[in-house]
């Protein structure tokens, strides 16, 4: 079963640069790893020092192993000062997704 984690990783303003090293090695870091389906930091839009990550693995013990990898244990030492506060992650099973088909063609006016 597929299992999903969604989180909030909320940097120092001022050491963002810092932040932005370590989740982009923690990003290419867990996407090589076995089971890692995606594996994705984003910037929030009200807030530069807010990150919001998504892994999305094969199954539990493929996120398991991320978990326990020396990978995981380095990203984490990364963080060290790096953090106004601890980050926050839940973590979802799936059984079941769909991935919405347009029902016709797109109005060019609509497109970005």
């Amino acid at each position: 079963m597929p299992v999903l984690a969604i989180g909030d990783v909320f940097g120092i303003s001022g050491r963002r640069e810092e932040l932005l090293a370590a989740l982009t090695t923690a990003e290419r870091d867990a996407a090589a790893q076995p089971g890692c389906v995606r594996y994705s930091f984003a910037a929030t839009i009200a807030d530069p020092d807010h990150f919001v990550v998504v892994g999305e693995w094969r199954d539990r013990a493929a996120m398991d192993a991320h978990y326990a990898s020396e990978a995981f244990a380095r990203y984490q030492f990364a963080l060290d000062g790096l953090l106004a506060r601890p980050s926050e992650l839940t973590e979802y099973a799936v059984t079941g997704a769909a991935r919405p088909v347009a029902s016709g063609p797109m109005d060019p006016r609509d497109a970005d």
